[in-house]
Parts: structure tokens; sequence; C-alpha cells
């Protein structure tokens, strides 16, 4: 095996780790991912009350934002649980009582990559929900595992 100098180490050192050359594109292997854009709100509105609702990834939980308002002109108590649409798990209950025009806002979580309905209720027994909030399942450009996507071909007679 040839002996190389310090040099020639030293040069290839430096060509792989200048931006721009072959070689470092090829070090460098991938592109970083970018973050992901943040989702869009997602909002309710029914008697007095309005809500906003959007996720984002605590670590290893989804964090559900909320901030509900009371747009009446009463003051008013309002309840907020969300249900995990994949498993059926309902959150705990909190309640808000509000005077008009008041806010609260709170962060709750539940499962990582899991879609939620937010359900609202006001004092006189009002409710509805907000959502499904979450991941859409989406579908690739390749078929399921077992699925053929030719056409069958009727049996012809020769």
């Amino acid at each position: 095996m040839p002996h190389l100098s310090r040099r020639t180490l030293l040069t290839a050192a430096t060509l792989a780790l200048t931006p721009g050359s072959a070689t470092a594109t090829a070090a460098a292997g991938r592109k970083p991912r970018a973050a992901p854009p943040r989702p869009r709100d997602t909002q309710g509105q029914q008697g007095n009350a309005s809500i906003t609702v959007f996720l984002s990834q605590a670590q290893d939980v989804t964090a559900i934002h909320y901030t509900i308002t009371d747009i009446g002109s009463t003051p008013d108590t309002f309840t907020i649980w969300y249900t995990d649409l994949r498993n059926g798990r309902q959150s705990r209950k909190l309640t808000y009582p509000l005077d008009p025009g008041e806010s609260a806002s709170a962060e709750v979580y539940g499962s990582v990559n899991h879609t939620f309905l937010v359900n609202v209720c006001q004092s006189d027994g009002t409710c509805f929900a907000v959502g499904p909030v979450g991941p859409v399942p989406s579908i690739g450009n390749a078929p399921a595992r077992g699925l053929n996507l030719s056409p069958r071909r009727a049996a012809t007679p020769r």
C-alpha cells in the first residue's frame, strides 16, 4: 500500500469540506429536512362560544392548543375536552367561566400522529365539536401492498 503524505491528506480533506465541490456534496449525503409548516388553525363557533384550535409536536406527544372566547353579551361557563379519533379515548374535561369578550387559552396533550375532535359545551347544554384536528392519512402514489392496479382482462375465446 502506498504511503500518503500529510499534504495529500490535508488537500483531500480540504476539498471534501469545501462547499459546492462535488466531493463535499457527496460527503454531505442527503439534503437537510425543512421544518414542517404549522398546521392552519381550525375554528368553530356556536352560541356564545368561539374556539380556535391548532396542534404542534412537543417531544413525544401532540400539543393541542386552544383558545375559547365568550362572544355573547352575558357571562357563561364553557367545558372543553377532546376525543382521540383513533382509539376513542377522551381527555379530562376543563371548565372556564368567562365574561363577555373574555378569552382563555390552554394546552393539553394527546398521542403523537393521532387525530382529535375538540368538544365545547356551554352552561345551557349547547354543545358542538371542532375538527377533526390532526394529520390526515395520505395515500402515496404507489399502490398498497397486495393490490394490483392493472385492469382485469376478460378472457376472450380465440
